[in-house]
């Protein structure tokens, strides 16, 4: 419901307290409190320094005890504190009703705060209960200062509008939610990153030190060299027995540094007599962002026409759909682990190998294919177990979607005389698009995440991004070097997801 008040005659607000100042004073108090915990940290870590520490070391111990969250939250709820205590002492109903709300936070945080520390103190630490006094004459403030704003609100000036007291409902909503993100989520994510800066190792008690962004240097290093061909003597370039142009190898003719960094090409270019030489530091690397990226892309792309397809049927009328809702979801159903086991064995080139002798039988092969051991079929091989298993569950999403379209459209759209394919390119998919938004973004975590089926099915014959970077923590035991791979994947990931809701226009409605 919208606020809206008017000033109190001069008597009235003569004969009542005015609390505006010192509750401004306490919420800049807690504003310059936060900022000034963050600035003492900052002092106490360069306190500290030793004589031959350099920055690098002296920024580790930062990241290690205070992280970067915690110091970013500080510093924005810091200047929002700030400038609400500006509009407050303006006697703004807008800032009353925020300050009052911010209140409410607090009364829960140093209530739970209150009752740990005099816990404490009744069972283990008796010096706490000084420290649950101050907490308990916090509280008492707090709570007074949000009773005098609830009662007073009529001496403030402006109007709340409706959409404004929706939005802090929502965050009020929100609160909870946010604080278990940062949690579960900001958090680790922070620590992999913090330890993305360092040479740390796996399961070691040694010091590791600062790197900087070293480790993403080497992991993301590429470079682009244009090599000649191999001269003749009397001109023009060496031929070999096949008819091809010869061409040094690239750390013969390159500089050092292409030597000193361990380049390695990824990719060749030929333009004329000279060949463009892609090379990188880390190859292994580009090499599992290229089989991931491939194996998403046709995975998904396949499973969202498959699934809408099904899901299509499934949602017709026709006798025994039920049962066909349920053994549709089999595959899915079924352990990652298991249905890659079963692959395994229906895929061999022997006479156990079913989809061989089915494939011979009908004519589409001539002779069995090892599939898992040809370089040029594994990628097929493991893009058509991910669609067999992972089609339901897309069927599933878009099918909810599916049925949240009214079928009066139809009919109209009959009576219009638009045929079934106009109806679908039209209609349905227009309509579908928050829901192919949503199944696009779920099942591209996993496909870019994919671990389980190559590491079954492949081990280190062919490396994706997740075991990639599980060969490199814990056959390598570079934690550091592991941690800059898994910000890199989130950071793809997040691409992805941005681009989803981009090209699919999914708006905030």
């Amino acid at each position: 419901m919208a606020v809206q008040t008017q000033n109190r005659p001069a008597g009235d607000a003569a004969r009542t307290f005015d609390a505006v100042p010192l509750i401004a004073g306490l919420l800049a108090l807690i504003g310059l409190g936060l900022i000034g915990a963050l600035v003492n940290g900052i002092i106490e870590v360069l306190n500290v320094r030793g004589v031959d520490e350099n920055l690098g070391t002296t920024l580790l111990r930062f990241l290690n005890t205070y992280g970067i969250v915690v110091p970013l939250l500080q510093i924005a709820f810091g200047i929002g504190l700030l400038r609400l205590t500006a509009r407050f002492m303006r006697r703004n109903i807008v800032a009353a009703v925020w300050a009052r709300q911010f209140l409410l936070w607090m009364l829960v945080l140093v209530a739970v705060l209150t009752l740990q520390a005099f816990n404490r103190a009744f069972s283990s630490d008796p010096d706490a209960f000084g420290l649950g006094l101050g907490l308990a004459l916090g509280l008492a403030v707090t709570l007074a200062a949000y009773w005098w704003i609830g009662a007073n609100l009529d001496r403030f000036d402006g109007i709340e509008t409706l959409e404004q007291t929706n939005a802090r409902s929502a965050w009020n909503l929100l609160v909870p939610t946010l604080i278990l993100l940062v949690l579960v989520a900001a958090r680790p994510l922070e620590a992999t990153f913090i330890a993305s800066l360092t040479d740390r190792r796996f399961a070691s008690a040694d010091e590791y030190g600062f790197v900087g962004i070293e480790n993403y240097a080497r992991l993301l290093g590429v470079r682009l060299d244009v090599i000649d061909c191999t001269p003749l003597d009397a001109g023009g370039c060496q031929i070999d027995e096949a008819g091809a142009v010869v061409y040094p190898r690239p750390r013969d003719v390159l500089d050092e540094s292409y030597r000193e960094l361990r380049f390695r090409d990824i990719g060749v270019i030929t333009v004329g007599s000279s060949q463009l030489i892609i090379s990188a530091r880390d190859r292994d690397f580009f090499e599992a962002i290229g089989n991931t990226l491939l194996f998403t892309v046709i995975s998904v792309t396949l499973e969202l026409i498959f699934g809408l397809f099904v899901a299509m049927v499934i949602n017709s009328k026709f006798p025994g759909r039920g049962i066909m809702r349920a053994a549709m979801l089999v595959p899915w159903a079924i352990p990652t682990i298991v249905s890659a086991k079963l692959w395994d064995v229906m895929l061999q080139d022997n006479r156990s190998g079913v989809v061989n002798d089915f494939l011979i039988r009908i004519g589409f092969i001539a002779q069995s294919q090892a599939w898992l051991a040809q370089t040029n079929l594994q990628i097929p091989a493991l893009i058509a177990i991910d669609v067999w298993k992972t089609t339901p569950f897309m069927a599933l999403i878009l099918l909810a979607g599916l049925q949240t379209i009214p079928g009066d459209i139809y009919e109209a759209a009959d009576v219009d005389g638009a045929n079934k394919m106009r109806q679908f390119f039209q209609l349905t998919l227009p309509l579908l698009r928050p829901t192919v938004a949503v199944a696009l973004v779920f099942r591209t975590l996993d496909a870019v995440r994919v671990f389980d089926v190559f590491q079954v099915l492949l081990e280190r014959q062919r490396l994706s991004m997740a075991t990639y970077n599980y060969y490199t923590l814990v056959s390598s035991q570079e934690l550091g070097y592991a941690s800059a791979i898994g910000v890199v994947i989130f950071i793809i990931i997040l691409l992805f997801t941005v681009g989803y809701v981009r090209i699919l226009g999914v708006s905030a409605e």
